[in-house]
C-alpha cells in the first residue's frame, strides 16, 4: 500500500500532537514536510527536525503545488480553516483540520462543498471519539434504551490567552464555545447516533478584559425520540474535570477523561486519568 505523504500546516501548540501521531503511523505515513508562516521559522524548522519530516517551509503556495504530498493536516486559528482548507482541497489535497470546521455554518458547507467537488476526502480532528472508553461508551450506548439523557462537564482552568487569536471573538467562533463546545456537541451527536432537533446555548464571561469571547457556556440539545442532553464548558474551573453520565431507562454509565467506563457503577474500561488541557 502507497504511504500517504503528509503535511502539517501550522506550527502552533496543538501540532505536537498531530506531528506525533504521523510519526506513530509510519506504516501508512510520511511526514512530509512541516509549514509555517516566516515568522515562525525558528519553530517549524525545530518541529520538522524533531519529528523526521522531509522538510520545513514558509511558503504555503509551493507545498500546496507540490504533488507528491497527498495530504494536509491543518492546525491553524479556527478562522483560518475555511479559505486555507479551501485552497489545499482545490490543490487535490485530502485535509484534516483541527476542530471547530469552522466558525460559521456558511464556512462549513463551503468546505464540504469543496471536498465533494473536488472528490476529496476532509475530516474534523474529533479526538475525544478515539480514546478506549468513549469507544466502548459507543459499543455499550444501545444497551442502555431510549430515550438517554446524556451531561457532559468539561472544564479547565485558563487564567491567560494561550495565544494571541485567542483574544478575538470572531477569530475563535467566541471562545468557550469554539474551542471546548465541539468536543462536547460533538460525543453527544456520536453516542446518540443523529443529529438534535433543537440546540439552545447560554454563554457567560467571568474573566472580564481577558479575551471578548465566553469563557464558560452552557449547551442544551433536544432529540426527536424525547432523548436529551446537556454540555457545559469551561476556562474557570479548578481541577480540571472531563465527565460524561449517559443515562437510559436500563442502565447508567460514567466515562471519565474518555479513558475510564464505569457502568452501573462498576469499571469495565479502566485507563489513565489525563487532565483535559
Amino acid at each position: 500500500m502507497k504511504r500517504i505523504r503528509v503535511a502539517v500546516v501550522g506550527p502552533g501548540r496543538i501540532a505536537t500532537a498531530h506531528l506525533r501521531a504521523v510519526v506513530h503511523n509510519r506504516d501508512v505515513a510520511d511526514l512530509a514536510v512541516v509549514v509555517g508562516l516566516p515568522q515562525e521559522a525558528a519553530r517549524t524548522r525545530q518541529l520538522a527536525a524533531e519529528n523526521g519530516a522531509g522538510r520545513a517551509s514558509n511558503n504555503l503556495n509551493e507545498v500546496l503545488a507540490d504533488r507528491s504530498v497527498d495530504a494536509v493536516v491543518l492546525t491553524l486559528p479556527n478562522h483560518l480553516h475555511r479559505p486555507v482548507a479551501i485552497q489545499a482541497l482545490n490543490a487535490g489535497k485530502h485535509v484534516l483540520v483541527e476542530k471547530p470546521l469552522a466558525n460559521t455554518v456558511k464556512d462549513a458547507d463551503a468546505m464540504i462543498a469543496e471536498a465533494a467537488r473536488r472528490k476529496r476526502i476532509l475530516m474534523v480532528a474529533q479526538c475525544r471519539r478515539f480514546f478506549p472508553g468513549a469507544r466502548e461508551a459507543k459499543a455499550r450506548v444501545a444497551a442502555l434504551g431510549r430515550p438517554l439523557d446524556i451531561v457532559h462537564i468539561l472544564g479547565v482552568s485558563v487564567t491567560a490567552v494561550q495565544t494571541s487569536w485567542w483574544r478575538s471573538a470572531a477569530d475563535t467562533g467566541g471562545l468557550a464555545l469554539g474551542l471546548s463546545g465541539p468536543h462536547v456537541a460533538d460525543t453527544i451527536c456520536w453516542l446518540m447516533g443523529e443529529r438534535p432537533v433543537r440546540v439552545y446555548a447560554h454563554t457567560a464571561q467571568m474573566k472580564k478584559g481577558k479575551w471578548e469571547g465566553e469563557d464558560q457556556a452552557t449547551i442544551v440539545m433536544s432529540f426527536k425520540d424525547g432523548s436529551s442532553a446537556t454540555g457545559h464548558v469551561s476556562f474557570n474551573m479548578l481541577p480540571a474535570v472531563n465527565e460524561r453520565w449517559i443515562v437510559g431507562p436500563k442502565g447508567t454509565m460514567h466515562l471519565r477523561d474518555d479513558r475510564t467506563l464505569s457502568l452501573g457503577g462498576k469499571i469495565i474500561v479502566q485507563g489513565k486519568l489525563v487532565p483535559y488541557i
